[in-house]
């Protein structure tokens, strides 16, 4: 029981990896389309990674054994090569001039004929066999024979020759690992591998000196240098690890720098493993040549034998992208059958909710979407209807509010008290008294017009000279400026548009201003390409507002109502009648004043209309 759940928590845990791609906010169409490429595309995977496993392995097989036959035969080269030369230096062994310069009792300056008999023993050694480079006899007494070709040797310079394992093998042969001499041969400093051996007297058995045959370390290297492959590095190591002969002259005579290859290096005897080398992997394979205590060691990039084989691989990647292809082609069809009725009604939600209710779904099917699209008409054409008929009992009632609001103020009682009032001024000659009656009479008069929504725009310039001349008697250092362009008196303006921006501007921004302040109205009218409009300013050089106090007028928290409430009733006044692209426009800095812009449509008034019939 507990195998079966862990089994299933771990196929749970692959298909939420394997989902992950789908799980988002995506159309249906993308869901099914990238379901399909996943499953072609983990089968492909697995399918290259098995093909390339499979020929990886086959492939290193046959490289190995090949690479163990190429390090045999360098094996038996070098094995060719050593004992050749170790056969050379057993001639000098039993020459006799040799035996007789080296002699105790010879004085080898006296004997120029055994002298010359030894240099020309020598010289035909080089010439015989070309792998030697150079022969060096060295006499108990420290007398020093060697080729032509070397200059500079000193009794010290062949301190570099093992003298004690030399005496130790009594006449055997004792191989050197690569040494760089101090003398020169070929005037070249050069590495050399070194065949070393007692001379023993062939009468009494004694030693009579020593004799170094020396190997140019390049002459090794030539045996397996391969120009067209610098990549694939040959070395020749003692059992120290330390390299004898290697392609690349640098390396010589320092160890191998990999820990686990040197290890194996050490242990092993022959044989074949890859190991990562220097960052690249490797295949290795090792041939020891016992009698010298030397290893062959080659080595091979991975890289390089599946070189050719990554072609099919990338016939394989080939294949893979045209069955994705094929895959996301026939699932586009095949998705786009089963979600364009989704798609569509989609749409057409997303158009209903931005507010357009004329558009509808396609309901021409007889399946669940084609009914889920009917249904949905349905609703759209109810909430269609209920927002017409919403709209409709809002307009009802304001106009019901604001004819409510006129009924209340009786204004010919108004008219007919203030006339009275204006009377009695005129019989006590109160002159003063009168003309403030007169003009907050043509005030009120113009203010409710017998209930029209819109009147002249001379009516309202009238409208603010009244308005002005009451508040100029309050405040004597009031002073204001009335500008309209010529021609615009007749357009038509809603009724009490501007009175509220100047009250606003006097009471709020100029009043308590110790020189007074000015309050300027200018009316003027802006024409474009699509339309005319009839703009005011409405401008006083008060303190000004914050671009924070501005912000605050137009929201709903209930700061700054006691300023804010004219200009959004006439806000909504403007944009309840002519649309939102119209309205009020704060422009202002602390300290320099507001100025406030209205915009209207230019409406004229036409020779069959009367005042008072325009209504909201």
């Amino acid at each position: 029981m507990k195998r079966f759940r862990s089994y299933h928590t771990l196929v749970k845990e692959f298909w939420a990896i394997v989902s992950f791609p789908v799980r988002r906010n995506m159309p249906l169409r993308q869901k099914i389309l990238i379901s399909n490429i996943l499953i072609v595309s983990l089968a492909l995977v697995i399918f290259i990674i098995s093909i390339h496993r499979i020929v990886f392995n086959q492939t290193l097989e046959r490289t190995s054994a090949s690479s163990q036959q190429e390090v045999k035969l360098i094996k038996q080269s070098m094995e060719t090569l050593f004992q050749s030369v170790q056969n050379f230096s057993k001639f000098v062994l039993i020459n006799q001039d040799t035996q007789k310069v080296l002699s105790r009792d010879t004085i080898a300056s006296d004997d120029v004929s055994a002298l010359k008999s030894i240099h020309n023993t020598l010289a035909a050694m080089l010439e015989t066999e070309p792998n030697i480079d150079s022969v060096i006899i060295e006499s108990l007494s420290g007398e020093l024979y060697y080729t032509s070709n070397l200059t500079g040797v000193t009794l010290q310079s062949l301190s570099i020759y093992p003298k004690e394992a030399i005496d130790a093998a009594k006449g055997g042969a004792v191989w050197g690992d690569t040494l760089q001499p101090s003398f020169l041969s070929g005037m070249k400093k050069k590495n050399m591998i070194s065949v070393c051996r007692v001379i023993m007297s062939m009468e009494k058995g004694t030693p009579l000196g020593y004799i170094y045959v020396n190997i140019d370390e390049r002459t090794l290297a030539r045996m397996y240098h391969n120009e067209h492959s610098n990549q694939n590095p040959t070395l020749v190591i003692n059992q120290d690890g330390i390299i004898v002969s290697a392609n690349e002259a640098l390396l010589v005579s320092q160890a191998i720098e990999d820990d686990s290859l040197a290890k194996w290096t050490k242990s092993a005897s022959e044989g074949s493993k890859t190991d990562r080398v220097d960052g690249m992997r490797y295949l290795v394979s090792l041939q020891s040549l016992d009698p010298y205590g030397l290893k062959v060691v080659h080595l091979v990039t991975t890289s390089e034998l599946t070189y050719g084989y990554w072609k099919i691989a990338l016939l394989m990647v080939g294949f893979g992208l045209i069955s994705m292809l094929s895959a996301a082609f026939l699932s586009f069809v095949f998705s786009r059958l089963l979600t364009r009725p989704l798609s569509q009604l989609s749409e057409v939600i997303v158009e209903v909710g931005a507010g357009n209710f004329d558009v509808r779904a396609s309901a021409e099917t007889q399946d669940e979407i084609g009914r889920l699209g009917a249904t949905f008409n349905e609703m759209v054409e109810h909430i269609q209807g209920l927002m017409l008929r919403i709209e409709d009992e809002e307009k009802t009632k304001r106009l019901l509010e604001l004819r409510l609001l006129y009924s209340q103020i009786k204004p010919h009682f108004l008219y007919n008290t203030l006339d009275t009032i204006r009377a009695m001024a005129v019989m006590t000659n109160a002159k003063e008294i009168s003309s403030i009656l007169k003009a907050l009479g043509e005030f009120y008069r113009i203010s409710l017009s017998n209930g029209q929504e819109l009147i002249a725009a001379a009516q309202e310039k009238k409208h603010l000279e009244s308005y002005l001349y009451i508040q100029q008697i309050r405040f004597k250092k009031l002073d204001y400026r009335i500008s309209f362009e010529p021609g615009i008196e007749a357009c038509q303006v809603p009724t009490m548009l501007l009175q509220p921006l100047v009250e606003n501007a006097i009471h709020h921004g100029i009043r308590g201003m110790p020189d007074g302040g000015l309050c300027e109205i200018i009316g003027y009218t802006e024409r474009t390409d699509e339309q005319s409009n009839l703009c005011f300013i409405v401008r006083d050089n008060g303190k000004g507002m914050s671009e924070e106090e501005m912000r605050l007028i137009w929201s709903d928290n209930g700061e700054e109502e006691v300023y804010s409430f004219g200009l959004k009733n006439i806000q909504d006044r403007i944009q309840l009648r002519f649309g939102e692209s119209y309205g009020i426009v704060l422009v202002s800095e602390p300290g320099h004043g507001l100025e406030v812009q209205v915009r209207l449509p230019l409406i004229l008034k036409t020779s069959g209309q009367e005042e008072g019939t325009a209504r909201l």
